[in-house]
């Protein structure tokens, strides 16, 4: 028989702590004990197998994602119950504690910087409309949503259903582009904070959930977890010092992408809400990384069934191994759709940062009330808003530049529709 890789992890999967011997015998007797030796070694410095003892007592188990992917033979129904556990996320310190180590963190920095450098917030306006789209998608699609990604970006930017779709889809994609326009819109003044993940829950639950009172409240009902052995807690109090707990640990950690992964795996792990505990988490997820002038995770190269398979890891084992790994890769090849678009970005116009809700009233009501770009109207406008004369010229052109550019395919980052646009004066 051939020794293979494959052969010892799935030998040692069912017999975790054999030994090197054991090995041999089991999986390759015709090969010899040096031979097992170095491939073994191979797997625990590849990190794919662990090893404890030493000399004779020599013994190894399978290590990371192997653990999880090995637990998930078994069928769920055969998988011992697990309850939720508090150490969980007590043993977790801030900076102390690391679910991404250093190196992979440096690769994901590396991935997620913006080049030239932008200022904070900036990036996350500028990529707005691809990410509205992007994540709207991808985060739908991951909870079973049947629209495709062109169906998907008619029912952001125009409002058009696809025919023949339960209307919950369309109320699902409408709620995560709401979620996500509040965060860029924020992105300066939002943190991880109580009110601000119940703020997202509720945008993504609008119209979604048994009981609307739900929306953007704690869980005080038993929940359970599909194809999973998993028992969230049921005690309404218990929940709450809970989410608590993991929100002040959230929010102390510094480095962005440690954030964004412990989001990604607490809120679910609580399940904090009735519903759209997931969706939450990956919006919030995103927060640091927006704030943090970085890519944003758009989740759109995401495999639906590993991510599942690494929050089941998390929800039986306390397993963060496969989730992670899911999480890097995927990350760095999101950040990289954007490069191209990172690399357009200049320094943008003074006027679409200090006066970007002035610009917004101005353009609306040049389409809606004049029709036409008034020069003249625009800058009484921006007297009576107070723009130093000194800006005022600037604000005016960019408004005219703003307007002529309109097009049926930008108008959502004015909260217009293409029909708004027929019959406008352009000169």
């Amino acid at each position: 028989m051939p020794l293979t890789d494959q052969g010892i992890l799935d030998y040692i999967g069912a017999v975790p702590g054999a030994g090197r011997e054991d090995v041999r015998r089991n999986v390759a007797p015709e090969v010899s004990s040096p031979t097992v030796w170095r491939a073994l070694k191979r797997l625990v410095d590849d990190g794919r197998l662990e090893v404890s003892g030493k000399a004779r007592a020599t013994g190894y188990s399978l290590a990371g994602a192997a653990v999880v992917r090995a637990h998930l033979q078994t069928s769920y129904n055969r998988r011992r119950i697990a309850l939720y556990r508090k150490e969980f996320v007590d043993c977790y310190v801030p900076d102390k504690s690391f679910y991404i180590s250093e190196a992979d963190r440096q690769r994901l920095h590396e991935a997620g910087r913006p080049v030239p450098p932008l200022p904070a917030g900036t990036y996350a306006r500028r990529i707005l409309e691809r990410l509205l789209i992007d994540l709207s998608w991808a985060s739908s699609r991951m909870e079973g949503n049947t629209y495709n990604i062109l169906e998907t970006e008619r029912l952001i930017r125009f409002g058009e259903e696809a025919s023949g779709k339960d209307r919950r889809e369309a109320v699902m994609i409408l709620n995560h582009k709401e979620a996500i326009q509040y965060v860029a819109d924020h992105v300066a003044n939002i943190t991880i904070s109580r009110p601000d993940i119940f703020g997202i829950h509720a945008l993504l639950a609008d119209g979604l959930l048994a009981d609307p009172a739900m929306a953007g409240r704690l869980r005080r009902m038993p929940v359970g977890i599909s194809h999973s052995s998993y028992h969230p807690l049921d005690d309404p109090y218990a929940i709450e010092e809970e989410y608590d707990v993991l929100v002040e640990k959230a929010a102390a950690i510094t480095d962005p992408f440690e954030q964004s992964f412990f989001l990604l795996v607490h809120i679910p792990y609580l399940q904090a809400f009735d519903d759209i505990n997931k969706r939450t988490s990956r919006i919030t997820s995103n927060i640091p990384l927006l704030k943090a002038g970085l890519a944003p995770m758009s989740f759109l190269t995401m495999d639906d069934d590993a991510y599942i398979d690494g929050l089941i890891g998390i929800y039986e084992l306390n397993n963060v191994s496969l989730l992670r790994e899911i999480y890097v890769d995927s990350y760095i090849t999101s950040a990289e759709n954007y490069r191209v678009l990172r690399a357009e970005l200049e320094s943008p116009d003074k006027a679409a940062l200090a006066y970007r809700d002035f610009v917004r009233k101005a353009v609306r009501r040049s389409v809606l009330e004049w029709r036409a770009f008034r020069p003249d109207d625009i800058r009484a406008m921006a007297v009576e808003a107070g723009i130093p004369e000194a800006d005022r010229k600037q604000v005016v052109d960019y408004v005219g530049n703003e307007f002529r550019g309109l097009h049926e395919g930008n108008v959502i980052r004015y909260r217009l529709l293409p029909e708004n646009l027929t019959g406008i004066r352009r000169e």
